[in-house]
């Protein structure tokens, strides 16, 4: 059963060609590239608080384990129970951590994933994307992505509260331009572009999320690069005209 709500209109698959080496690190976004909003998320009842959260969550990686042992294996995917400030799950993916796609099969990462959400999402959620990592040899390609938006139905979507995706680059700008066509005005107001972890405090507590090493290197990094003031442009030499050297 087709359980894509109807606002949102079917592309054709063939339409999402992947960009050419969109993937690089060092094509980050800058703070002038867009307006980053984290702020002002309304709280709701805890996670915590409901009498079964348990009972929901706790068999997260127990029932299929093993099933999805050749996915589980790379921890490219992990949930919080009590990630955010007001105890909601928080759902966070590492793209480094994806192994190369001749690898992995993107159709059963993707069950992985929906099985994964599937035992939170009657519970309000958020999903937090680190996109550093994510190179020509390991991505999954445009159309599979788009799959995955259709698969992970209104259902999984409602109780969504945000998506933030840290370290993006311009590769992610112009897919979700290629998205804005057909996803609806109330999921794209839940999509947030994060610069470095210390804007991502701004909505939850980083430091439940356990981050990894490489995350937080990559981070340092980055955000020494965007302190560093830019060079001024050298004054020309009396003897030089336009940086050539004059006859004399």
């Amino acid at each position: 059963m087709d359980t894509t709500h109807p606002s949102e209109p079917h592309p054709n698959l063939g339409e999402f060609e992947d960009p050419v080496d969109g993937y690089a690190d060092d094509d980050l976004l800058t703070p002038d590239d867009l307006s980053v909003s984290v702020t002002g998320m309304t709280p709701s009842r805890s996670f915590l608080e409901t009498e079964e959260f348990e009972t929901e969550l706790g068999g997260i990686e127990e029932p299929f384990e093993d099933i999805f042992n050749d996915i589980s294996i790379h921890e490219i995917i992990q949930v919080i129970a009590d990630g955010d400030r007001v105890g909601r799950p928080i759902v966070v993916v590492y793209a480094y951590r994806l192994p190369s796609s001749k690898e992995i099969d993107h159709t059963r990462l993707l069950q992985y994933l929906t099985q994964i959400i599937d035992k939170i999402v009657d519970q309000d959620y958020t999903i937090v994307y680190f996109h550093y990592g994510l190179r020509s040899h390991n991505k999954p390609p445009v159309r599979w992505l788009f799959q995955a938006y259709k698969q992970l139905d209104r259902r999984f979507k409602k109780n969504l509260k945000a998506l933030y995706v840290v370290h993006p680059t311009r590769f992610i700008r112009i897919i979700f331009s290629l998205f804005k066509g057909f996803i609806s005005s109330k999921f794209e107001n839940k999509f947030h572009y994060v610069m470095c972890i210390d804007e991502l405090e701004n909505a939850l507590s980083v430091s439940r999320l356990n981050l990894p090493s490489p995350i937080r290197d990559h981070d340092k990094n980055f955000s020494n690069q965007a302190a560093r003031p830019a060079t001024p442009p050298s004054q020309p030499l009396p003897t030089q005209q336009f940086g050539v050297p004059l006859e004399l």
